[in-house]
C-alpha cells in the first residue's frame, strides 16, 4: 500500500470518483490539501474564487449542468459557514456537491480554546443542512469515507455532502489502501404489480397528464415516447424545463399546466416533490395520482398517491412502456383544451411589461443548447417559468431556496463544466451585489460568461409585494447602486448599458461572440409580477386561529 498523507488520500479519492475540478479558497487549515492539489494539477483544475459562497455556487453550477459531482474547498468555521448558503441551495436543487473543509488541530477540537476558525460543533452545523457530514481522523479512513460521501450524494435523491479533516491529520502520513472508482449503485427495480396498476389507470384515463420534475433530466427519450403513446400533455416543472422540448405539441409549462389540471383525471408524477400541485392546485379528491420517485419518503409527500412506485425515472418509465399495450386513442377535444389553456397563458404573459420582449430577445439570440442561469429577479423568474426551452439543463435556477446571488457564480461553474456552450447569467441589481466579486474570478480564470444585470435600484420582488399587500408602505427596498458599467470595466470586463430590447439583442449578440467575460446592464422600471400567475403555497404562510 502507498504511504499518503490525509490530503493526498483525499485527492486520490477525488480522482477515483472522476473529479476534474475543485473550486475554493486556500487557508492555513487547508494548506496540505492545496499542496496535494498542486501535485495533481495535470488531472484536477483548482479554480480559486473571491468568496467561499462563490466557490460553492460554482460547484453547484458545475453539477447542475453536467450531472457530475461539483467540489469546493473552504477553510473551517467562517469559511464553511460562508459556503453553506450555496450548500443549502444545492440541497434544494438535489445536486451532488462535495464540500471539503478543515478543522482546528485535532487535539483541540471541542475544548473551546478560541482557536482561529473554531466552531462549537462544525459537524452539527453542517448536519443541520446536509444528510451526510463526517470527519476523517486518520488518512487510512479517507477512501472509505469518500466512497460513503459519493454514495450519499448520488444514491436516491442526489444532494450535497461535507467532509472535514483537521490540519495535523491532513499532514499525517500512513499507509492508505487506495481504491478504484466504485461501481455506481443501481436504483431499485419497480414493483411489477404497481407498474401494472399504474398502466391500467393510464389506459383507462380520459384526460391523463404527465407531470415531470428534476428527476427526469436524463430520460428525455422515454418521456417523449410515453407522452406520444398516451397522447398526454407533459407538464414540466421549472426544474425539468426542456426535457420535452417546448416546440413539441405535447409540451407545456407549469403555467399552462395549472389550467390543464382542471380537466386531468389521472396524473403520472415523476421525479418531482409535487408540492405546488398537491397543496395549491386543488382537485385532490378528483385526480388519480401515480407517483414515481427514487426517494422512499418523498414518494408519499406532501400527500399520498393512489400508486406509489419507488424507483428511478428511467426504470419506472421503461417498465410502463413495456407494460402498456399500444393502441390508438382520440384525445382531440382534450388536447384542444390544453392548447387553448396555453394560448390564454401566453396572452397573460404578454401583459407583463418589458419582460416578455426581453425574454424573447434572449431566446432568439441564444442557440438551443445555450444556458441561462437565472437569479431571483423579475426577468429571471419570467425566464424560468415562461421562456421556451429546447433541451434539458438549459434554464437553471436556485430551487426552492430562492437564494439571491446564485446566478453569477453558478454561471461560472456551468461554463467551466461546459466550455463549448454559451452561458448567460440573468441577475437583478440586488442579487448581483451579493456575489459581484466573482467578476474578478471570471477575469482571472478567463471564463467567458455574459452577465445581464436588470437595474431598477431596488429589491424589486419585495417592493412589489409591499405595494400589493401592504398598501405601498415601502421599507428597506430602495437601493443605491454603483455605476455598473464603470464597475465592470474596473475589473477589465467589456461592459455596456442598453435602453431597449433591440439594443439588448445587439449587445447580447456581440457579447456571445466574445471570448471573455461580458457585462450588459439593462435599466428596467416597475413591471407587473409573474407571481400573480403562479399557483403555489404562500411562502409567508396562512394565519391560523
Amino acid at each position: 500500500m502507498p504511504k499518503l498523507n490525509g490530503a493526498e488520500a483525499i485527492v486520490e479519492g477525488l480522482l477515483a470518483h472522476g473529479v476534474d475540478t475543485v473550486f475554493g479558497i486556500p487557508g492555513i487549515q487547508l494548506d496540505p490539501l492545496f499542496d496535494a492539489l498542486h501535485a495533481r494539477q495535470g488531472q484536477i483544475r483548482t479554480l480559486h474564487t473571491r468568496h467561499e459562497q462563490g466557490a460553492a455556487f460554482m460547484a453547484m453550477g458545475y453539477a447542475q449542468v453536467s450531472g457530475r459531482t461539483g467540489v469546493f474547498a473552504a477553510v473551517p468555521g467562517p469559511g464553511l459557514l460562508n459556503a453553506m448558503a450555496a450548500v443549502s441551495t444545492a440541497v434544494a436543487g438535489g445536486l451532488p456537491v462535495l464540500g471539503l473543509t478543515g478543522q482546528i488541530p485535532s487535539y483541540q477540537i471541542g475544548q473551546g480554546l478560541g482557536m482561529a476558525h473554531e466552531l462549537r460543533d462544525q459537524l452539527a452545523a453542517a448536519r443541520g443542512v446536509v444528510e451526510w457530514a463526517e470527519r476523517a481522523d486518520h488518512p487510512h479512513q479517507v477512501p472509505a469515507l469518500m466512497e460513503d460521501a459519493f454514495r450519499a450524494m448520488l444514491s436516491g435523491r442526489p444532494g450535497p455532502a461535507i467532509l472535514e479533516m483537521a490540519p495535523d491529520r491532513l499532514a499525517l502520513s500512513e499507509e492508505v489502501a487506495v481504491r478504484e472508482s466504485p461501481a455506481a449503485e443501481r436504483a431499485p427495480s419497480p414493483d411489477q404489480e404497481l407498474i401494472n396498476q399504474a398502466a391500467a389507470r393510464l389506459k383507462n384515463a380520459r384526460c391523463p397528464a404527465i407531470l415531470i420534475g428534476g428527476g427526469t433530466l436524463s430520460v428525455t427519450g422515454p418521456v417523449k415516447r410515453l407522452a406520444e403513446q398516451l397522447q398526454a400533455p407533459v407538464i414540466s416543472t421549472i426544474s425539468a424545463r426542456g426535457v420535452l422540448p417546448d416546440d413539441h405539441p405535447l409540451s407545456y409549462t407549469i403555467l399552462a399546466g395549472q389550467h390543464i389540471w382542471e380537466r386531468v383525471d389521472v396524473a403520472l408524477v415523476i421525479g418531482t416533490r409535487f408540492t405546488a400541485p398537491a397543496l395549491a392546485w386543488g382537485r385532490q379528491d378528483e385526480v388519480d395520482v401515480i407517483r414515481i420517485d427514487i426517494d422512499q419518503e418523498a414518494v408519499s409527500r406532501p400527500v399520498s398517491a393512489a400508486v406509489e412506485i419507488v424507483t428511478s425515472a428511467d426504470k419506472g418509465l421503461l417498465a410502463l412502456l413495456d407494460t402498456l399495450e399500444p393502441g390508438s386513442v382520440d384525445r382531440g377535444a382534450y388536447l384542444a383544451f390544453c392548447a387553448e389553456a396555453d394560448r390564454s397563458v401566453q396572452e397573460q404573459l404578454a401583459t407583463l411589461g418589458s419582460l416578455p420582449e426581453l425574454s424573447s430577445t434572449l431566446r432568439s439570440t441564444l442557440p438551443a443548447d445555450g444556458v441561462v442561469v437565472a437569479d431571483v429577479t423579475q426577468l429571471g423568474s419570467f425566464v424560468r417559468y415562461a421562456m421556451p426551452a429546447y433541451a434539458p439543463r438549459t434554464i437553471m435556477g436556485p430551487g426552492f431556496q430562492a437564494t439571491l446571488g446564485y446566478a453569477l457564480p453558478a454561471a461560472l461553474g456551468v461554463k467551466t463544466a461546459e466550455p463549448g456552450r454559451p452561458v448567460v447569467a440573468v441577475c437583478g441589481d440586488g442579487g448581483f451585489m451579493f456575489t459581484v466579486q466573482e467578476l474578478a474570478t471570471a477575469v482571472h480564470h478567463r471564463i467567458p460568461v455574459v452577465a445581464v444585470v436588470l437595474d431598477n435600484a431596488s429589491f424589486g420582488n419585495v417592493k412589489t409585494i409591499q405595494a400589493n399587500s401592504y398598501g405601498g408602505r415601502h421599507i428597506a427596498v430602495d437601493l443605491t447602486n454603483p455605476d455598473f458599467v464603470a464597475l465592470g470595466r474596473s475589473f477589465g470586463i467589456d461592459s455596456c448599458r442598453v435602453d431597449s430590447p433591440d439594443a439588448f439583442g445587439e449587445a447580447l449578440t456581440r457579447a456571445l461572440q466574445a471570448d471573455s467575460p461580458q457585462l450588459i446592464v439593462v435599466p428596467i422600471g416597475e413591471v407587473p409580477s409573474i407571481w400573480d400567475m403562479i399557483k403555489r403555497p404562500p411562502s409567508q404562510g396562512v394565519p391560523r386561529h
